[in-house]
């Protein structure tokens, strides 16, 4: 009695190993990394010279007849001082959260952080840093009470901040500018297009295995011609049934 072969089922293709962070995305990481490092620093000293800086203005601003006799007072260079400081150590220490997170999704591949980092520095390569340097090689003009101050203000303001802090600022600047470049050429090279491409798995678990039931390599289905010891083969009998045997004489 011929019987079926027994049934095949197919093998899930083995899982492929983890992909092989190329130079070129680690060193995006770590330019993110330390980039959200030095906004750290800034930012905290910033905040911890802003009262120290207020305090010298107000005095260097009262005793100035031009600024004085304007009616401009304490207050108002406080309210200047700390939106100015407040609002650049704010940005500094919200950017740095953005950094550290995209190094994470970069560091592990992920697409949706390799498109943040190229809008996010690109946003920090034009407000921060051109900006930023704009700001920093010009004068600031400020705003009071309706009126605008220009020389006198942004000099009191450096002679107050200490150089230090300034110094922290310009090469904060700077890293926006050579950071931000680097992370754009670094995520577009094909190293890095190859490491965030998604993986294609191909139509489903079983692409390419043998029909349910049918060993590989076996020449058709259950039924059909070419296929010994199953129904429908020219010249054998059905499932089950004795074949004849031989002619009698």
């Amino acid at each position: 009695m011929a019987y079926p072969p027994a049934p095949q089922y197919p093998q899930q293709p083995l899982p492929q190993g983890p992909k092989t962070r190329p130079g070129s995305v680690t060193a995006v990481v770590w330019i993110q990394y330390l980039t959200a490092a030095l906004l750290v620093v800034t930012g905290i000293a910033m905040f911890s010279v802003m009262s120290a800086v207020k305090d010298v203005v107000s005095d260097e601003v009262l005793n100035d007849p031009s600024l004085s006799d304007a009616g401009i007072t304490a207050d108002d260079v406080s309210t200047i001082m700390t939106v100015t400081f407040a609002a650049v150590a704010g940005v500094y220490l919200l950017f740095a959260v953005f950094y550290v997170i995209l190094g994470i999704l970069n560091g592990k591949g992920n697409r949706a952080g390799r498109i943040l980092s190229w809008v996010l520095s690109g946003i920090a390569l034009l407000c921060c840093g051109l900006f930023g340097l704009i700001g920093k090689v010009g004068e600031t003009t400020y705003n009071v009470n309706g009126t605008e101050y220009q020389d006198e203000m942004t000099t009191a303001v450096e002679n107050a901040t200490p150089a230090w802090v300034n110094a922290l600022d310009w090469i904060t600047i700077l890293m926006f500018i050579v950071g931000s470049l680097l992370v754009v050429i670094l995520l577009a090279i094909p190293a890095s297009n190859e490491f965030f491409r998604k993986e294609d798995l191909g139509a489903g678990p079983y692409q390419g295995q043998p029909p349910y039931g049918q060993q590989p390599g076996q020449p058709g289905q259950p039924g059909q011609p070419g296929q010994p010891g199953q129904p429908g083969q020219p010249g054998q009998p059905p499932y089950g049934q004795q074949p004849p045997g031989p002619p009698t004489v």
